[in-house]
């Protein structure tokens, strides 16, 4: 239904209004507005109030003025003269109507209450409309206004109430009003709703317990009372058994009055089926990557380890969150390294699904693993890569035996040409064989008997034996039968066996590394080799892991005692000091009795002396903390010219004493608020600005200036960013677009400056550069240690530059952060 604000202005306009000349006695007006108002009783159309308005009143007309309107007169005229006791059959409506006050036309208007405006401005009931020609269109009464307004009010409830109905048609719940008793008054359910309830239910009128199981009838029932009790929205899972099966569904159950409640009802069961069904996929997903026999690995597209699977942890030697501190990068062979980074830069780019590797992998011992490696990649559903999944196979003993089959291989083919060559080409290279090959290699029978033997050029095996020789003739009975073992499973299987073993030569112990070949069916190749020396290393490792074990326990505890005696010294200390320091005060205020001026002189020195040593521990504590790694920020959106403003003052008594001039600015395209620790950047400043005061003689200058300096960055090898200076590259620069920006406080004056060969002395713990004018004052030789230590906390740095005689200049850089 339309509801413009013009069709309804039109609506109050009666159109036919009762027209009488200014000549016509009253009575006359009276009878036809009485006829009116009768025709109107007998009307049976919808514009019956519209009528009864008409009837209310007549448009007077000068007819000998050319059908100018002179007035209105209407009931309530006739009202006031009979009030009056005038003669209604003698006076004309010329005689008794007043003056219109105000004719509007219809363009000049818009809606209803702009009349109803008009109306109260000019105190009248009636307002003549006309139209662009002047010609007279209509007249609006009070009566048909109240008429067009009831007409527009009824249109604006049907549109809300179709409204109403197409968002509730358009929502797939089934939704009742309730009562606070229980009972179901109402229903509305969409064209999309289907088994919510059985087709058979109708609920109206009856009681929750009637066609709810018990439990769901009283859960609801609770939840209507809260809803009405606290006037907010109560919502909760629930199932029940039909038969097709279970169905779950999520109620919402909003207040409508302190009586009723509207509960919402939806069906979940699909969306509860996808979670279970998720959630299985999540299980068998997690039990094939737990008991994979492979080793599995997932990495983000930084390389850093997220998860690992226990074959892959087994494999590598270390723990699942101990991998979770690696990037693949760095559990990677230095030699393998580069064409792995570069199939996996083409894997990013999209140009690859998948790419397969053979690499080493650093294994927690210090040792490389040999695995064949397949990697894809896991994509979001913008194609924005999310992590990757790299599944790898051990091939370790693969690579050995390959290696292995290889040496022997190369050593077969020596033979055969020493057996081809003359003998005393033989020999030469029977000789470099020997001198190139520190193992012993035996040619064996599958019983033992030896049919070929290569020595190595120092003789440091356990025995030796000879051609046609029988190992039983040079090993212990327990050397023979693992030997012999050996033998036969390197023949059954095909495989190298490799084992250690140890026998006793010239009263010391020698460990042997034996390697067993199956060479056709019946013999086998032995390499036996002396790793005597390898397992005394292993052993003096050992030995060394332990001494350092030792020696960590032994820092731990001279670490724990050394914070034990600053927190006993802080408080043994602090107690004594600030009794101190408090019955100095009161007797400086006189609360004591009065003083005279050189007692006042002494406690002065006495106070000064104690904030000194105050100020002292207070320092000393904060080291203590930065070197445990103790100490954090309280970093906070801090304004940036509050910030220096205040510490100027602070500082400005100071200079004001020795007529130093002491100046703050702010470059103007510096940001008005930065993330820092508040009271440690002020800690900072004023230990820079005090000292620059202390250090300048009098009539000197001291300024602070404060700017936002960018610098630009570089690519690495991978194209990411990367700070072309060292001092900022413990920033993070994972949201720097090539430029990295930093505000810089600088502290100049015109003191006495720094030589060059003291510049590095100046931010040592407890050290003080001798000068002159520096023993003049007192000082704890750690503030501009502090400077440097909570300027880096900052993730900045500070820097110095300073002539003898000429005066210093500190610079504090601080990284801008997002506020």
């Amino acid at each position: 239904m339309l509801t413009s604000p013009s069709i309804y202005l039109d609506m109050a306009i009666d159109r036919q209004p009762i027209v009488i000349a200014s000549q016509t006695l009253v009575i006359s007006a009276i009878k036809q507005m009485n006829q009116a108002i009768a025709t109107a009783a007998v009307n049976e159309s919808g514009d019956l109030p519209l009528l009864e308005a008409r009837a209310g009143y007549v448009l007077v007309v000068d007819f000998a003025e050319k059908g100018l309107v002179s007035g209105i007169f209407s009931n309530w005229d006739v009202l006031r003269l009979l009030e009056n006791g005038a003669d209604l059959h003698q006076l004309t409506l010329g005689e008794v109507t007043q003056p219109i006050g105000i004719v509007v036309q219809r363009s000049q208007i818009s809606d209803l209450p702009s009349v109803q405006r008009l109306m109260e401005q000019f105190h009248c009931r009636y307002i003549p409309i006309l139209d662009d020609s002047q010609r007279i269109l209509g007249v609006i009464s009070q009566a048909s206004m109240m008429w067009a307004n009831q007409k527009l009010t009824e249109a604006r409830l049907s549109n809300a109430e179709a409204q109403k109905t197409a968002i509730l048609t358009a929502m797939p719940d089934l939704i009742y009003r309730i009562s606070d008793q229980g009972i179901y008054l109402e229903s509305f359910a969409s064209n999309y709703v289907t088994d919510l309830l059985p087709a058979t239910v109708d609920p109206i009128s009856k009681h929750l317990n009637d066609v709810l199981p018990k439990h769901l009838a009283d859960r609801k029932m609770q939840a209507i009372q809260r809803a009405i009790a606290t006037d907010t929205i109560q919502s909760f899972e629930q199932h029940w058994v039909l038969e097709q099966g279970i169905q779950y569904e999520e109620v919402q159950v909003v207040k409508v009055n302190d009586q009723e409640a509207l509960t919402i009802i939806r069906n979940i069961s699909d969306r509860k089926q996808a979670e279970l069904a998720l959630r299985e996929s999540e299980m068998r997903f997690r039990s094939m990557f737990d008991h994979a026999a492979v080793a599995i690995g997932i990495a983000n597209i930084a390389g850093k380890h997220i998860a690992n699977n226990p074959a892959m942890c087994q494999m590598l030697g270390y723990s699942e969150s101990e991998l979770r501190c690696f990037t693949f990068q760095e559990i990677t062979h230095p030699d393998d390294l580069d064409s792995d980074l570069f199939h996996y830069q083409q894997l990013l780019n999209g140009n690859i699904d998948r790419y397969h590797i053979e690499k080493r992998f650093r294994h927690k011992n210090g040792e490389f693993i040999w695995g064949l490696m397949s990697v894809s990649l896991v994509r979001d559903s913008n194609n924005k890569p999310l992590y990757d999944i790299a599944l790898i196979q051990n091939i370790n003993e693969l690579k050995a035996t390959q290696q292995q089959l290889s040496t022997i291989n190369q050593e077969l083919e020596l033979k055969i040409q020493q057996r081809t060559a003359d003998l005393a080409e033989s020999e030469l290279r029977k000789r470099q064989i020997l001198n190139a090959i520190p193992d012993l290699l035996l040619r064996l029978k599958r019983d033992g008997t030896c049919l070929d033997c290569i020595m190595p050029k120092t003789p440091d095996q356990g025995g030796f034996i000879f051609i046609k020789q029988h190992i039983s003739e040079v090993l212990s009975p327990e050397i023979i039968a693992e030997q012999m073992a050996a033998f036969d499973r390197a023949i059954a299987t095909g495989e190298v066996q490799i084992y250690e073993h140890k026998l006793e030569k010239h009263g010391k112990w020698i460990y042997e590394e034996v390697r067993v070949s199956p060479c056709g069916a019946d013999e086998v190749l032995v390499l036996i080799r002396n790793i005597s020396d390898r397992k005394q290393a292993e052993a003096n490792l050992q030995m060394t892991n332990e001494k350092l074990i030792a020696t960590n326990h032994e820092l731990e505890r001279m670490t724990r005692l050394k914070d034990e005696f600053l927190a006993t010294m802080s408080h043994e200390l602090r107690t004594p000091l600030n009794a101190i320091m408090g019955i100095s005060e009161g007797l400086m205020d006189e609360v004591f009795g009065k003083l005279n001026s050189k007692q006042l002189s002494s406690l002065a020195t006495v106070r000064k002396s104690g904030a000194h040593l105050l100020e002292l521990i207070n320092d000393i504590l904060d080291v203590a903390k930065i070197e445990a790694g103790m100490f954090t920020l309280d970093l906070s959106a801090v304004c940036l010219e509050l910030l220096c403003s205040s510490t100027v003052n602070f500082i400005k008594h100071l200079a004001t004493r020795k007529n130093i001039k002491l100046s703050l600015h702010i470059d103007p395209l510096t940001p008005a608020m930065i993330t820092v620790d508040e009271r440690r950047m002020r800690q900072i400043l004023i230990n820079l600005l005090s000292n620059a005061v202390k250090f300048t003689p009098a009539q000197g200058k001291v300024n602070l200036d404060v700017q936002m300096i960018s610098m630009s960055l570089v690519r690495d090898h991978d194209d990411h960013f990367c700070a072309a200076n060292e001092a900022i590259a413990n920033v993070d620069l994972s949201e720097a677009n090539g430029q990295i920006h930093e505000i810089w406080f600088t502290v100049s004056d015109t003191g006495i400056g720094i030589a060059e060969s003291d510049v590095d002395k100046l931010f040592q713990p407890f050290v003080q550069i001798d000068s002159n004018l520096n023993r003049q004052y007192a000082g704890t030789g750690l503030g501009l240690n502090l400077v440097k230590r909570l300027t880096e906390l900052h993730g900045g740095h500070v820097s110095v530059s300073s002539q003898l005689d000429q005066g210093s200049s500190f610079i504090v850089k601080i990284p801008l952060l997002q506020t």
